[in-house]
C-alpha cells in the first residue's frame, strides 16, 4: 500500500472516481487538499469568491453533464454558506459533493470556540443531502469517498456532504485506494410494466407528464418513442423542460404557475404516464390533479414520492431511462389507437399559447428573440427573475438537460454563479443566464472567477431597479406602501469592465436577441444589461383565463 497524507488520498479517491473539476474556496482546514491539488493536475481547480458560489457551480456542471459536481469549503460559515447551493441540489436531485473541513478531530462537540467551530455541523447539513459522514481515520477516506459516489449514484442522485478535520488529512499513512464501481439502474418490476402498459394501450386519451428525473436519467429518446408509440401529448414541469424536443408536435409545453397546457390536457386525459416528477405542479382549483375516473401511473426513482401529492393506481420504482425503456417494450407492436385528434391536440397548444403571450406580450415576445439567438443545443439557466419565470412557458428546449432552473427552492442569487458551472462543464457551447439585478449581486464578485478560468458565460440582467416580485407585490397587494424593495445599482457595463469581462447595455428590448448572438460569439465573459421595465408583471401574478 503506498504512504500517503489524508489530503493527497482525497484528492487521489475524486480522481479514481472520475472527477475533473473541483470548486472551491481555500481556508485553513483544508489545506492539505491544496496542497494535493498541486502534484495531481488531472483535477482542474476553479477558486470561487463565496463559498455559495462552488455549490451553485458544482450543481450547474452536474446537472448540464451528467457528472458528479464537487464543492471544497471550510467549516462552520464556509459549509453554512455553500448550503444554500445544496438546498438548490437537494431540490433539483442533483448529483453534487461538498467536501468540508472540520475543527481538530479531539476537540470536536467540545464547544471550546475553535475557529470556524459548529457543535454539530452533521446535524444542520441533514436537511439538504441525501447522505453525510465525518472522517476521523485518514485510512477510511477512500472507502468513504466511495460509499459518497454510491449514494449519489444509486437511486435518487440528490447531494451528499464528507466532513474531514485538518489533522485527519494532514496525517500518513499506508492507505489503499478504491476502484470505481458501476452501479445498476434501479430496474422496475416485470408486473408493474405490464400492467402500466394494459393502461396505456388501452386508453382513450393518455397524457404524458415528465419531470426533472426524465432528464437526469438521459431518458429523452425513450420518452419520445413512448410518446410516438401511444400518440400521447407531452407536458413538462420547468425541471422537464427538453425531456423531449419542444418542437416535436406531442410537445405541448410546459405547466407552470397554474399556466400552460396542463390546464386543458389534464381533465380531458384518462391515463396519466407522469415519469421522474414529484408532481408537485398539481393544482386542483384548475383541474391538474386527478378525478376518480381518471389513471395515474407514477413511475420516480424514488418510491417516497408515491402518494405525496397524488394517489397513483400504480406507482413504478425505476430509473426513468431503464422503466420507459422496459415500457416501450412490453407495449411492443400493438395496434394502439385513442381519441386525441392531431387537429385537437395543435389546437390546444396554440389556444396555450395565445393565452399565455396575451398575459405577458412584452415578456413572451423578449423570450422568444433570446430562443431565436440561442443555438439548439445551447443552455439557459432560467434564475428567479421576472423573465426566467417567462422562460419556463414560453422557451422551447430543445434537448435535455439544456434548460436548468432553481426548482421549488427558488433560490434567490441562483442563476449567474449556476450558470458559470454549465459553462465550465460545456464550453464549446452557447450557456446564458437570466437574472434580476437583485438576484445577479448575491455572486457579482465571481465576474472575477470567470475572467480568471476563462468561463466565457453570457449573463443577461434584467434591470428593474428592485426586487420585482416583491416590488409588485407591494402594488398589488400593499397599495403601493413600498418598504425594502428598491435598489441602488452599480453601472453594470463599467462593473463588467472592471472585472476584465465585456459589459452591453440594451434599453430596447427589441435588440436582446442580437446583443447575446453577439454575446455569444465574442467567446468572453459577457454582461448584458438590459432595462426591464418595473411594471411587467412576472406570470405567477397573473390569473389564466377559463378555457
Amino acid at each position: 500500500m503506498p504512504k500517503m497524507s489524508g489530503g493527497e488520498a482525497v484528492v487521489r479517491s475524486l480522481i479514481a472516481e472520475g472527477v475533473e473539476v473541483v470548486f472551491g474556496l481555500p481556508g485553513v482546514q483544508i489545506m492539505s487538499i491544496y496542497d494535493a491539488f498541486y502534484d495531481n493536475p488531472d483535477i482542474r481547480v476553479i477558486t470561487c469568491r463565496h463559498e455559495q458560489t462552488t455549490t451553485y457551480m458544482a450543481d450547474g456542471y452536474a446537472r448540464s453533464t451528467g457528472k458528479i459536481g464537487v464543492a471544497l469549503v471550510v467549516p462552520g460559515p464556509g459549509a453554512y454558506n455553500a448550503a444554500a447551493g445544496l438546498s438548490d441540489a437537494f431540490a433539483t436531485s442533483a448529483p453534487v459533493l461538498l467536501i468540508s473541513g472540520q475543527i481538530e478531530s479531539d476537540e470536536i462537540g467540545k464547544d471550546f470556540g475553535q475557529l470556524h467551530e459548529i457543535s454539530d455541523q452533521l446535524q444542520f447539513m441533514k436537511p439538504v443531502v441525501k447522505w453525510n459522514d465525518l472522517v476521523t481515520d485518514v485510512q477510511a477516506i477512500p472507502e468513504t469517498i466511495h460509499e459518497a459516489m454510491k449514494q449519489i449514484k444509486t437511486g435518487r442522485p440528490r447531494p451528499v456532504e464528507i466532513e474531514i478535520p485538518p489533522d485527519t488529512l494532514g496525517a500518513v499513512a499506508e492507505i489503499d485506494l478504491i476502484e470505481p464501481e458501476n452501479w445498476e439502474r434501479l430496474k422496475p418490476s416485470n408486473n408493474l410494466i405490464s400492467a402500466a402498459a394494459d393502461l396505456l394501450a388501452t386508453a382513450k386519451r393518455p397524457l404524458i407528464w415528465a419531470g426533472g428525473g426524465v432528464n437526469l436519467s438521459g431518458a429523452s429518446n425513450e420518452l419520445t418513442q413512448l410518446a410516438e408509440l401511444v400518440g400521447a401529448p407531452v407536458i413538462s414541469t420547468a425541471e422537464g423542460k427538453g425531456a423531449i424536443n419542444e418542437t416535436h408536435p406531442l410537445a405541448m409545453g410546459t405547466t407552470a404557475y397554474a399556466w400552460g397546457p396542463g390546464v386543458e390536457l389534464f381533465p380531458r386525459a384518462d391515463v396519466i404516464l407522469a415519469v421522474g416528477s414529484r408532481l408537485g405542479s398539481y393544482r386542483p382549483e384548475i383541474g391538474t390533479s386527478p378525478r376518480s375516473d381518471q389513471k395515474l401511473i407514477n413511475m420516480n426513482v424514488d418510491e417516497s414520492e408515491f402518494g405525496k401529492t397524488m394517489d397513483a393506481e400504480i406507482g413504478i420504482a425505476a430509473d426513468a431511462k431503464v422503466g420507459l425503456g422496459m415500457l416501450l417494450a412490453a407495449l411492443g407492436d400493438r395496434s394502439i389507437n385513442n381519441d386525441w385528434g392531431k387537429e385537437t391536440l395543435e389546437d390546444i397548444r396554440s389556444r396555450t399559447m395565445a393565452k399565455i403571450k396575451a398575459a405577458g406580450p412584452q415578456q413572451v415576445e423578449l423570450v422568444e428573440s433570446i430562443r431565436e439567438a440561442m443555438p439548439e443545443d445551447g443552455f439557459i439557466v432560467g434564475g428567479i427573475t421576472n423573465i426566467g419565470a417567462w422562460s419556463y412557458l414560453a422557451y422551447p428546449a430543445m434537448k435535455e438537460r439544456t434548460f436548468i432552473t432553481s426548482s421549488y427552492m427558488g433560490n434567490l442569487g441562483f442563476g449567474f454563479p449556476t450558470a458559470l458551472g454549465v459553462k465550465v462543464g460545456n464550453p464549446e457551447k452557447a450557456v446564458v443566464a437570466l437574472t434580476g439585478d437583485g438576484g445577479f449581486a448575491y455572486a457579482m464578485a465571481d465576474l472575477a472567477t470567470a475572467v480568471q478560468y476563462e468561463i466565457n458565460l453570457v449573463t443577461v440582467i434584467f434591470n428593474n431597479g428592485g426586487y420585482g416580485a416583491s416590488y409588485r407585490d407591494q402594488h398589488r397587494r400593499f397599495g403601493g406602501r413600498l418598504v425594502g424593495t428598491e435598489l441602488h445599482n452599480p453601472d453594470f457595463v463599467k462593473l463588467a469592465e472592471s472585472f476584465g469581462a465585456k459589459g452591453v447595455k440594451v434599453s430596447d428590448l427589441g435588440a436582446v436577441g442580437s446583443a447575446i448572438d453577439d454575446a455569444i460569439r465574442a467567446s468572453a465573459p459577457t454582461v448584458i444589461e438590459v432595462v426591464l421595465p418595473p411594471e411587467l408583471d412576472p406570470p405567477y401574478y397573473l390569473t389564466q383565463p377559463t378555457p
